[in-house]
């Protein structure tokens, strides 16, 4: 009490012209119209540039969240189109081959963050929020809204790295749409947006900017996702295969989320083609 007193006493000068300065100003705004509107139309504009900032401010800070929601429903959207194509597939197949395989459990999406990328080495890495808890387990395929971006290679409870294209050890078995015929894409350690596609033999008609994905000869990746565009090819007289320049559909330098293929029957897969090695 005594403090408040004391000040008070201190600023006595200055509260008494503020209160005659409030009272007058109500004065003149209550006794003149003029006044008045210009008074309204200030605070009008002060407020409203007032509320525009804390709704920006705000929106900022929103801007994580709705991030996140975006990507669930964008993770979400690619598990029912994967069930479609999956679907589509397994029809084909009955067609062809009179025998029906419930294609939509055999392939679904976890969705995870990127929480550590280089792509300025020699061997680069991803690392992601997800881990063992999530059911990611090594060797599952990890692709983002433009294509392919790598492999999983190893896995604790909660995180798990993986080993992109962009890593030399990298090796992923790709085809070209017009044809069909696979190879394997290889990054060569030089410029993070292109990889080169190998073991395409000089018989198949190679055109500049087709594009290729991923063949699906494997339990890491289904067929059709977009790994690249022909840029560059060369075929010497003495070379039975081609030189092949592809620009990757993967913008590694700004990997945000990604989604982690689980594949059901990747176990099954993996023990028969064990068995006869």
């Amino acid at each position: 009490m005594e403090n408040l007193i004391r000040f008070l006493v201190k600023f006595s000068s200055l509260l008494l012209f503020l209160c005659l300065e409030i009272v007058a100003i109500s004065l003149i705004v209550n006794q003149n119209n003029y006044h008045r509107s210009v008074f309204l139309s200030t605070s009008n504009v002060v407020g409203g540039n007032v509320l525009s900032a804390v709704d920006m401010l705000t929106g900022y800070f929103d801007l994580r969240h709705n991030n996140d929601l975006l990507s669930k429903e964008n993770t979400a959207l690619k598990n029912e189109l994967l069930k479609m194509s999956n679907r589509m597939s397994a029809y084909e197949d009955t067609i062809k081959d009179s025998v029906y395989i419930d294609a939509d459990k055999n392939y679904h999406y976890i969705r995870a963050k990127v929480i550590g990328n280089t792509v300025n080495k020699f061997q680069n890495y991803v690392t992601l929020n997800k881990g063992k808890r999530d059911g990611v387990k090594p060797d599952m395929g990890v692709v983002c809204s433009e294509g392919i971006v790598g492999v999983v290679e190893t896995v604790s409870d909660h995180f798990c790295v993986v080993l992109p294209l962009l890593n030399p050890q990298a090796k992923i078995s790709c085809r070209l749409d017009s044809c069909k015929n696979f190879g394997s894409l290889v990054w060569d350690g030089v410029n993070p947006m292109y990889a080169n596609l190998e073991e395409i033999p000089r018989h198949v008609p190679v055109r500049l900017n087709e594009t290729l994905s991923t063949s699906g000869f494997s339990s890491i990746f289904p067929e059709g996702i977009p790994a690249g565009t022909v840029v560059e090819k060369e075929l010497k007289e003495s070379d039975n295969f081609y030189s092949i320049k592809v620009l990757l559909s993967t913008d590694f330098r700004r990997l945000s989320y990604v989604d982690i293929i689980v594949f059901a029957n990747s176990a099954e897969l993996k023990g028969l083609e064990r068995s006869i090695k």
